[in-house]
């Protein structure tokens, strides 16, 4: 692939943004294998057709990314974008594999799903009977897809709160973050409220009854099944 078309001018609200994405799928895409230098800033300036501040920008965000290494004397070295797993790199993989990286991402949250309804179930405080029935009511009053897709998101730290498990906390924020800004396309997962509601109320009423295996169901059962509303919006929205 010819590097000098790989790379589009872009949008002047997020610079720096639009540069590390272009960049991180030139990589992704093997224009710039594992230990590749990248061209030079001014060259790369010239490209984007913005100025050098901007572009350090940009490449210091695939820096943080872990998908380059600035060397002194050597400048940008690409790394091996297979052997990281920052939020950022995950959503540039899922932007580039489409659906069935996505698929494989869902899979890993539906797994998890018992074990946060069990630790839920067996581990829940006072404070968090109170804090789940609060974010459910947050999703039954949440305004349309977005709200309820926000509201879900908020359902799931109170539940995983309540596991008393800091590293599945951590484990589970990393699957959320990997999604990103695919928020646009998979938002249409929400636009029936229905089963969304229905599910949580299942699991929040396993929890409180202190019912692990219930429980541990009940979560698994809604995210594999909200996995699959994701993969069809995700799929019809690629489409459009």
């Amino acid at each position: 692939m010819n590097q000098s078309s790989v790379f589009q001018p872009p949008d002047r609200q997020r610079v720096d943004e639009q540069i590390a994405a272009s960049i991180a799928d030139a990589i992704l895409d093997g224009v710039f294998p594992p230990g590749s230098t990248l061209p030079p800033e001014r060259d790369l300036a010239a490209r984007f057709g913005v100025n050098r501040t901007s572009l350090r920008q940009g490449l210091a965000r695939l820096q943080q990314m872990g998908l380059i290494e600035v060397r002194h004397g050597s400048g940008s070295v690409v790394r091996d974008p297979e052997g990281l797993t920052h939020p950022a790199v995950v959503e540039a993989l899922v932007r580039k594999l489409g659906p069935d990286f996505l698929a494989e991402l869902l899979d890993i949250r539906a797994a998890l799903g018992p074990l946060i309804g069990r630790l839920a179930a067996q581990r829940h405080t006072p404070d968090d009977v109170h804090a789940l029935r609060d974010a459910l009511a947050a999703l039954r009053d949440a305004d349309g897809a977005a709200g309820r897709q926000a509201a879900d998101l908020g359902y799931f730290r109170v539940l995983i709160h309540s596991t008393r498990n800091r590293a599945l906390g951590l484990l589970y924020r990393w699957v959320e973050h990997a999604f990103g800004g695919r928020e646009h396309e998979l938002t249409g997962a929400y636009d029936n409220a229905e089963p969304v509601l229905a599910d949580l109320a299942a699991i929040t009423e396993a929890v409180l009854a202190r019912d692990p295996v219930a429980a541990g169901a009940a979560v698994e059962a809604y995210l594999r099944a909200s996995a699959l509303r994701m993969i069809v919006a995700y799929t019809e929205g690629s489409v459009r």
